[in-house]
Parts: structure tokens; C-alpha cells; sequence
């Protein structure tokens, strides 16, 4: 026993996998390209009557017999006839629109007019997909192209993969062949290889299959013999599709060449010659225009580079700008990537991927070209400025390629695949939003074999894959390329931060800051009074936030205005992301800890909060100018003993986490420090916590592993923490300390943390930097130094 399929469901599965006309014509242009037509591939339409008007005048007929059954059949017959005939396109061949308004003339009654009406729409409107590609047999027509999924090309797509090469085919589905449903009711196949000595053809009614009480094996479709070829070597195809489901104009077939044909190969190619396509309508010729190159040199930044597998995941970007309205010279950058960055800037705790999908997602190269328009309008002349305008908005997009050939629908004007928009409308600095953006991405068949299109033609199919490719590409823009050029204005303009983007990401974060403390207050009322005055601080710190925002909020200079909230929204930002951190490290450790391996001394944690928040209260304080109590307020203090508390702090975090910890003093005893003690807090803290995030990360992927964190009091510096975790790139060694630099997972990346660290360090006389000592990795740093600055 098996299933059984009506008919009808051919026609649901068309309507499911073509979605749209566009991709029922890439489809079938598709089919010639795979048939390897070396002449490219002719698409003509002729439309005498646009499918509109041809509904139209049916349903008038319709209607005037089920209004007013006693009508003068003759006078509707005449009016409708009149209506359509006014109504038909312009066409070149006079004889062809006698003939179809001759097949209008003399029918008297409603119903024969309707049928004759019927007849010359399906005859007289109709597109055709034309090469000269190998051909289809009878036996091919019978054995594959009637055959609905036929896996001829997936073996040979299979084989070639398996054997490390590329795919010969771009289609492997079988299921192009219902493109021809989409644009039409009836479909024409007429088609020969070189060796048959006759045409081959094929006629499907897909009207058939709507027989409500027809299975499939109901509807009869064979192959017949045709007449002679051309020629006696000719091959090729020739699909003609009729009785026309949707209205065309010359208007909506060059749209689609602008936007869709043009873009179908890859327009970014250096080749001089790109597959042929030729669009006819009405006998007239519509243009598919080129991408102009030249557009290139006009965009104000670029992002470039490539993704590879072969010894481990590794992504290389290449980030430059021109000048960007500040005055400042054209700058490069370039980034490298390894296996345990891009495990991080690829996780998210939402969805958890496969650690191998960095691997095998395959390579891929990408190419990201950025136009600042309003900038362009000042910089360019007034005849150039437009018209660089139009090319950048006709080509805007960043495209998908695989094998030379565009993934639907990624670049459309429509699709926002990246998910640029959204990102950009919430943030602050530079808005890199898609449709500023030209570029495109690459892959191959052969080389990506898990990124294979959903059967619709909407896309690639969701996968771990997916993710990696998705999230590194949103990555390279948003984070790498933004923060690019944002440091490079920051250089040589005042930095002006969005104040409420940071005010919002601060209620955020005052949010987990206030459950985390009445967590704190409910789990341990012991320490109720050390809660309640860490709640008396943060109200305080906002209420001091306010008062300098509404006293900023005043100034009447524009740009004064500006640069001071700018500096407030820094420095709530900063706060904020210490307390929510500060906060619920403290509430994790002792709710993962069991009440018999609580830290010996649970009021240190709190103390050390306490410290933290302190420290956070004054330098929130310094923004009131009545304020003569904002000043840090240093002490004398054995940085040892602080290291060993806030080790013992992290006890039951540690176990959870497989770390172990050691102190390496270089002499026994203490050694005493002049400073900030909450600052120094909030040093160790960071680090910690980075290193916490980062042993995790490469836990993950090694069984084996052993994660350990030391402390050393050298001769040289005053304290170094160095982990054995994966280590930051050599080259990143200065980038990691800039504000919103981060390659955490989405959830984490606040990008705060080590700048916060090197700040404090700033603010005690001292230097907070990495160094190649007790190094891990070769290229790689796992030691940072806390030192006097150097004068």
C-alpha cells in the first residue's frame, strides 16, 4: 500500500514552490543555463490583451447574464467586444492583431463570444524561453522532465561533491518545470537533441489537474514525434507558455529586467562577457543593464574579505574609508579571526549551534561597498551627484551568489536578510542600513554544501550553517565596519553619542540591576542593611544622572549641548553596565553555590559590591557641580589581600565553571597600593569576568580541558591576570580596550567591559595593556599587565 496523490496537488505545489513571476522566469532561465546554451537564452513575450482586461470582460459577460437573464445578448456582445479591442496592446505585426480581433467578429450570443474570447487570449498571448542547449530526447521528456523531483541532476551534483569538485548544474530539485504553471495555464515543449533527427514535443494543460475526482496517474501527458529540426545538428529547447495568468507591460518587464535579470549572474564579475539574455516584448528589445564598476570608486568606506576552512575557521577583514566629512585621511584596517572568536560572535543562547558549523559552513569571500549619500552630495558636483545617486539606488542591496548565480531573494529591495535595518534604526554613531550598501557574498555548490535553497525559492534553508554565514556577515557590518568608522570620526571629530540609545540601554540595565539586588535582599536577609544601602546608592547615581541631563538639556549653545549629554550618556552607559554586571555576578555566586560550600566569608562579597557601587556613586557624582563630594577617595590598601577576597568571592563560581585560580606573590607579605579601592575592584572584576567568558568558549569544544586563571605580583608590573583560554589576536591587542569593541555572542556584546578596566587604571596613575608573556597560542595574547604609566 502506498499514498496515493490527486492531481491537484501538482497544481498546490507550484503555487507553494514558485511564489512570485520573477522566479518562475529565473527557473526557467535557470534550465538553459544547466542545458549549457552557449547562444544564452531568448525570453519573448507577446501580449495582444493583458490578462486585466481579458478577467474584465469575462466577468462582464459573466454578470450580464446572471443580473439580467433577459438581455440583448447582441448589444453586451458588442459592448465588450468594443471595450477589449480599445483596450488591446500595440504590436508591430498588424496581421496578428487583424487576426485576433477577427476571432472576436461574429458571434451573436454571450456565450459563443466567450468562448471565442477565451480561444484568442490563450492563442495570441503568450511568452516563450528559447536556447540552443543540449536538448531534451522523447525518452528525457518522459523519464525526467515529467518526472516531478527527478534526481538526475542531485546524482551528478552528489558525485561531484563527494569527489571535491563543482556542481555542473545550478538546479537539482526537479521542480523548476512548474515555473511554467505559474505564468501560464498551458505549456508548450518543443525541443531535440543533436543526434535525434526530429523535434521532440510536449503539450501539458495544467487546467486538467484541477479535476477535483483525477488522480495523478489520471491525466495522460506522452511525448510525441514533431517535424524536422532547423537544421541537422541543431539542439535545444524552446518552452512556450500560454493563455497568460498575469498582465504584462513593457513598464513591468523592464523592472524586472532592472531588478532581477540584471542581478540573476553576478553583475560584480571583472569577466567582459556575461551570460546572454535577451528580452523581447512586442517585438521590441528590453535592455537588462550592467553594473557600472565605476560606482565603486565613489563609496565612502568598504569592507572586504573572505572566510576559509582548510586549517581551522578563519575569517580576514579588510576595513577602509575615505575621507569622511572630518577632514581625516583614508584609512585601512584589518582583522583576523580565529576558530574561538568566531565560536562566540556566532553564539547566542537563543540558538545554540554546532561547534563543527564553523567548519562546515565551507568558505565563503564577501564584498560590502558603503555610500554615504549626504555625504556624496556635498563632495560631488551637481550634473556627477545625481547621477552617482540613481546608479547606488538602482544597485543597492547586498546580494548572495553561489556559483556566479543570485540566491532569491537575498538583495531585493524588500529583503533585509542581514537584518540591517533594524540595527540601524536603534543605533547611535554611523546607521549602516541596506540600502546604503552595495555588495555581495559568495559561495559555491560544491564548496557550502549545507547551504542549499528552501524548495520555495525564499532563501537558504534554516540550518546551523545558515546561522554562521548570517551572523558573520551581520557581524563584519554592524560591528566591525560601524566601529570603524565611528573611531575614525571619534579621531577627528568630537565623539557625539547617541544620548537615547544610551539612556535606553541604561534603563535596561538598571532593570537587571534592581532584581539582581532585591534578589540579593530576599536570599540573604542577614545582610538586609548592606542591600538597602547599595539601593540608597543607585537611586542615588540616577538621581544625580537626571539632574545633569536636565541641566544639559539647557545649555543654549547647540553643539555645547550635544558634547555634554554625549559625555553624561558615556558615562551612564559605563555605570550601568558595571552595576548589572557587579550585581548579578554577585547574586550567581551564591545562588549556584550550595549553603555548605558558601565563601567563608559572605559579607566580603558584599563588601566588594559595596566598593564597586561606591566607586560607580562618585564618578556619577562628578557631573554635579554643587557636588564637593564626588571626588574617589583613595586609601592605602594590600592589593594581595584584594586579589585573594575576590578569588574567594568567585569560589562557587569557579567550581561551576571548572576554573582553577592561583596567586603567584612574588615575595611573601603584603603589598601595599595607593589608590581607589573600588577601581581596582572593578580591574580585577572585568578581567575575571572576561576570562570566566572566554575559558568557557574553548571548553566547550576541548573534553579535556583544563581551565585555570593565575595572578602574578612580577618584579615588573604591579599585577598580571593571564588564562588559558584562546587568547586575543596579537593585532587586536590595543582594539579590544575601545568602547564597544566586543566578539562576545549577541546577548553579551556590550563591549565595555575592558574599556571600563583600562579607564580605572587610567584614573589611578596606571596602564592597563596586554603583553606576550605566558603566552598560550603563538599570535595570540592571554596575559594582561596592570602597571605605573609610563611618562
Amino acid at each position: 500500500m502506498a499514498f496515493k496523490v490527486a492531481a491537484r496537488t501538482v497544481l498546490e505545489l507550484g503555487a507553494e514552490l514558485i511564489t512570485s513571476d520573477a522566479v518562475a522566469i529565473y527557473e526557467l532561465v535557470k534550465n538553459a543555463i544547466d542545458a549549457r546554451s552557449d547562444s544564452g537564452v531568448t525570453i519573448e513575450f507577446c501580449v495582444l490583451l493583458k490578462h486585466a482586461d481579458y478577467i474584465d470582460a469575462i466577468r462582464r459577460l459573466q454578470a450580464s447574464t446572471r443580473e439580467d437573464p433577459d438581455a440583448d445578448e447582441a448589444a453586451v456582445v458588442n459592448e465588450v467586444r468594443t471595450s477589449v479591442i480599445k483596450a488591446m496592446a500595440t504590436h508591430p505585426d498588424k496581421a496578428l492583431l487583424a487576426a485576433f480581433q477577427a476571432a472576436l467578429g461574429g458571434h451573436g450570443s454571450i456565450a459563443k463570444f466567450q468562448a471565442a474570447l477565451t480561444a484568442a487570449y490563450a492563442k495570441h498571448n503568450w511568452v516563450e524561453f528559447r536556447d540552443t542547449g543540449r536538448g531534451m530526447s522523447r525518452v528525457d521528456l518522459q523519464d525526467a522532465f515529467l518526472v516531478i523531483g527527478t534526481p538526475s541532476r542531485r546524482r551528478s551534483l552528489d558525485k561531484a561533491i563527494a569527489a571535491g569538485g563543482e556542481a555542473e548544474y545550478l538546479g537539482e530539485k526537479g521542480v523548476g518545470r512548474l515555473s511554467a504553471m505559474r505564468l501560464g495555464s498551458r505549456l508548450q515543449v518543443t525541443t531535440a537533441r543533436e543526434d535525434n533527427k526530429t523535434l521532440n514535443l510536449l503539450s501539458v494543460d495544467w487546467r486538467a489537474f484541477d479535476d477535483l475526482d483525477k488522480m495523478i496517474e489520471d491525466i495522460e501527458l506522452k511525448p510525441t514525434r514533431g517535424g524536422a529540426k532547423p537544421t541537422a545538428e541543431w539542439s535545444g529547447t524552446t518552452l512556450r507558455v500560454s493563455d497568460l495568468e498575469s498582465s504584462w507591460t513593457p513598464d513591468r518587464i523592464r523592472d524586472i529586467a532592472a531588478f532581477e535579470l540584471s542581478r540573476l549572474a553576478d553583475p560584480f564579475t571583472v569577466k567582459l562577457r556575461r551570460y546572454r539574455m535577451k528580452v523581447i516584448f512586442n517585438r521590441a528589445r528590453i535592455d537588462i543593464p550592467r553594473l557600472d564598476r565605476e560606482i565603486f570608486k565613489f563609496a565612502t568606506a568598504t569592507a572586504k574579505g573572505s572566510y576559509t576552512t582548510k586549517d581551522g575557521p578563519k575569517l580576514e577583514i579588510s576595513v577602509s574609508c575615505d575621507d569622511l566629512g572630518k577632514g581625516n585621511p583614508p584609512e585601512t584596517r584589518r582583522y583576523l579571526y580565529e576558530k574561538y572568536d568566531l565560536r562566540s560572535l556566532t553564539k547566542d543562547a537563543s540558538q545554540e549551534i554546532a561547534s563543527s558549523s564553523l567548519s562546515s559552513v565551507g568558505p565563503f569571500t564577501f564584498e560590502f561597498y558603503w555610500y554615504n549619500r549626504q555625504l556624496l552630495r556635498k563632495q560631488l558636483s551637481r550634473t556627477e551627484a545625481p547621477r552617482v545617486a540613481a546608479l547606488q539606488k538602482a544597485w543597492a542591496g547586498i546580494m548572495l551568489f553561489r556559483d556566479g548565480y543570485r540566491v532569491f531573494p537575498y538583495g531585493d529591495d524588500t529583503d533585509d536578510w542581514l537584518g540591517l535595518d533594524r540595527r540601524a534604526l536603534a543605533s547611535g554613531g554611523y546607521k549602516l542600513s541596506k540600502s546604503q550598501f552595495i555588495g555581495r557574498a559568495n559561495i559555491s555548490r560544491g564548496r557550502n554544501p549545507q547551504l542549499v535553497d528552501q524548495t520555495s525559492r525564499e532563501g537558504l534553508k534554516d540550518c546551523d550553517e545558515k546561522t554562521v554565514l548570517v551572523e558573520t556577515l551581520r557581524y563584519i557590518i554592524q560591528d566591525r565596519l560601524k566601529g570603524f568608522l565611528d573611531d575614525v570620526e571619534d579621531k577627528h571629530a568630537p565623539a557625539i553619542l547617541d544620548f537615547e540609545r544610551a539612556e535606553r540601554r541604561a534603563k535596561d540595565l538598571r532593570k537587571r540591576t534592581q532584581i539582581a539586588l532585591k534578589g540579593l535582599q530576599k536570599r540573604h536577609t542577614e545582610e538586609g542593611p548592606v542591600v538597602s544601602d547599595l539601593l540608597e546608592f543607585f537611586e542615588e547615581m540616577y538621581a544625580y544622572f537626571e539632574g545633569a541631563r536636565d541641566r544639559a538639556s539647557k545649555i543654549e549653545d547647540e553643539r555645547d549641548r550635544v558634547l555634554q549629554l554625549a559625555g553624561i550618556g558615556l558615562m551612564l552607559e559605563m555605570v550601568a553596565h558595571e552595576l548589572a554586571r557587579s550585581t548579578e555576578t554577585t547574586l550567581g555566586i551564591l545562588a549556584d553555590a550550595q549553603q555548605t560550600d558558601l565563601p567563608d566569608d559572605v559579607s566580603a562579597l558584599f563588601t566588594g559590591l559595596r566598593d564597586e557601587m561606591k566607586s560607580m556613586n562618585r564618578r556619577l557624582r562628578v557631573l554635579d557641580p554643587l557636588s564637593v563630594s564626588g571626588r574617589q577617595r583613595r586609601e592605602t590598601f594590600d592589593l594581595v589581600k584584594l586579589a585573594e577576597e575576590i578569588l574567594a568571592g568567585h569560589k562557587s563560581q569557579f567550581a561551576r565553571h571548572a576554573i582553577k585560580t592561583q596567586i603567584h606573590p612574588k615575595k611573601a607579605g603584603p603589598i601595599m597600593v595607593h589608590g581607589v579601592r573600588g577601581m581596582f575592584v572593578q580591574i580585577l572584576e572585568n578581567l575575571i569576568q572576561n576570562s570566566v567568558y572566554w575559558l568557557d568558549i574553548r571548553a566547550e569544544d576541548e573534553d579535556d580541558f583544563q581551565a585555570r586563571i593565575d595572578i602574578r605580583f612580577d618584579d615588573g608590573p604591579l599585577i598580571s591576570i593571564s588564562d588559558n583560554g584562546p587568547g586575543i589576536a596579537a593585532a587586536l591587542s590595543e582594539e579590544v580596550f575601545t568602547a564597544f569593541y566586543s566578539t562576545k555572542s549577541k546577548s553579551t556584546r556590550q563591549g565595555l567591559g575592558l574599556y571600563i578596566a583600562q579607564d580605572c587604571a587610567k584614573q589611578n596613575g596606571l596602564q592597563l595593556t596586554l603583553t606576550a608573556d605566558h603566552r598560550i597560542h603563538p599570535d595570540r595574547l592571554n596575559t594582561f599587565v596592570l602597571e605605573t604609566l609610563e611618562n
